[in-house]
């Protein structure tokens, strides 16, 4: 016989509305978790990636200014050699700036005193060049190697320029009056981004326009002055 007070007895449980409710505010909150991550996850990607381009515009410049400040040192010495001019060619000259070409810097020092700059790292043209790979990068290229060709300093640039001023900040074109040099770089992402889209114009310090952008990649502008402490004196 049933017990008494048990024959009104139910089973609880979810009902098919229920269930469905459930799962359909589950996906939402799935999909805005999602969302959520995705979005994080760009925005790091971008972050990485101007944080790299920073990174190669810092390393390189960092470099060409530390030798382009020595470029005229001939210490003790009186240097006048045919050394220290392009690939060691050409009339005798003093060490000092050799060129005032746009895309290309060409310098040369007497680092050891000795008359001449035949030494290595005494004669070095730094200029954007297109590397094995297919990636334009700032290259540093010692005239006194054997076989000289540009090495990679930074990786990924679109453009350079380089302008020349005397001790006053005018324009030059006389390299033995050359003692300010002003370089103006883009370096570009070494990925497209899709959701991105730049038509930015880049102008460098000559008020020329040095790239006009019309993709999906994100780039970084620098210009600075640097200063040769023997030149222009």
């Amino acid at each position: 016989m049933p017990e008494p007070g048990n024959d009104h007895l139910v089973e609880q449980g979810f009902t098919l509305i229920e269930l469905m409710m459930t799962l359909v505010i589950s996906s939402f909150v799935i999909i805005a978790l999602y969302a959520t991550y995705t979005s994080q996850q760009r925005v790091y990607a971008v972050q990485d990636q101007v944080a790299a381009m920073q990174q190669n515009i810092r390393a390189g410049l960092d470099i060409l200014t530390r030798e382009l400040r020595l470029a005229g040192y001939h210490g003790t010495s009186s240097t006048l050699s045919p050394s220290c001019n392009i690939g060691a060619a050409g009339a005798p000259v003093a060490p000092g700036v050799l060129s005032v070409a746009a895309n290309q810097l060409d310098f040369s020092r007497d680092l050891n005193s000795d008359g001449d700059c035949s030494d290595p790292g005494e004669n070095l043209t730094y200029a954007l060049y297109v590397a094995a790979d297919g990636v334009t990068k700032l290259g540093r290229r010692d005239n006194n190697n054997a076989v000289p060709a540009y090495q990679a300093v930074a990786d990924s640039f679109d453009a350079i320029e380089f302008r020349y001023l005397d001790k006053n900040g005018l324009v030059t074109t006389t390299p033995a009056d050359v003692s300010l040099v002003q370089v103006s770089i883009l370096a570009r992402a070494t990925r497209p981004d899709d959701r991105f889209r730049n038509t930015a114009t880049y102008t460098a310090a000559s008020g020329n326009v040095l790239w006009v952008a019309n993709d999906n990649f994100r780039r970084r502008f620098f210009m600075t002055t640097v200063q040769c402490r023997n030149m222009g004196l």
